[in-house]
């Protein structure tokens, strides 16, 4: 009879180990486009079509279908991104003194998801797909932010760095950002692409809010 208990604590553990909850980041298949912009994935930033796209990712031998992901370009010049950012209408960049050479030498490419609530206590799991075509390294970061005299500040931050060749590899990560901070009210992901220069890939974001921490290694 001693027994029973401790299998349904480990019916239990197993069960938390391989719990899928809904991601609560919309649209992080990036199949979606935004009504009002046909050329921007909705729920995201708008991407300046340089540096960063939003296209049709490779078609890899072994690999299922991957339909529209994020690409980006960290051999674009800094100049030629200022172009292209001023083309697109973005405003939030600003290279002071804008280079000839590869962007993966200075700032690296990012682009933030739509701000998503937090919900006090939670563990957060975040998981993605990414691909690098020359080894360019990336990293997803988890940013949440609290009010502070009427503005949005940072106030947690995590992340995690993923790097790969020319095949598409899955990346996970826990985050706790009410543990730290009380006070945050919300939530970004941002993608983002460095050095060395050359072109990565990112899809199928996955945001899961759990009670408990799940296990980092469940897909």
């Amino acid at each position: 009879m001693i027994k029973f208990p401790f299998l349904l604590i480990g019916f239990a553990a197993l069960s938390m180990m391989t719990t899928q909850a809904q991601s609560v980041l919309p649209n992080g298949d990036f199949e979606q486009a935004d009504s009002a912009h046909p050329g921007k994935p909705a729920h995201w930033d708008l991407p300046d079509g340089l540096g960063v796209k939003w296209t049709d990712a490779p078609m890899i031998n072994g690999s299922p279908a991957h339909g529209k992901a994020i690409r980006m370009d960290t051999s674009v010049s800094e100049k030629a991104l200022v172009e292209s950012y001023t083309k697109a209408g973005l405003t939030q960049w600003v290279f002071p003194h804008p280079q000839g050479n590869a962007i993966a030498e200075t700032y690296g490419l990012s682009l933030y998801s739509e701000a998503i609530p937090l919900v006090p206590g939670k563990t957060y799991r975040v998981t993605f797909d990414y691909l690098a075509e020359k080894g360019t390294s990336g990293k997803l970061w988890f940013r949440a932010y609290r009010n502070v005299e009427g503005e949005k500040k940072r106030a947690y931050e995590g992340t995690i760095d993923c790097s790969g060749g020319p095949a598409w590899k899955q990346f996970t990560g826990l985050f706790h950002p009410t543990k730290h901070t009380a006070d945050a009210t919300e939530f970004k992901v941002m993608l983002y692409a460095f050095y060395p220069a050359g072109v990565a890939w990112f899809d199928n974001i996955k945001v899961e809010a759990f009670d408990e921490a799940p296990s980092p290694q469940a897909p």
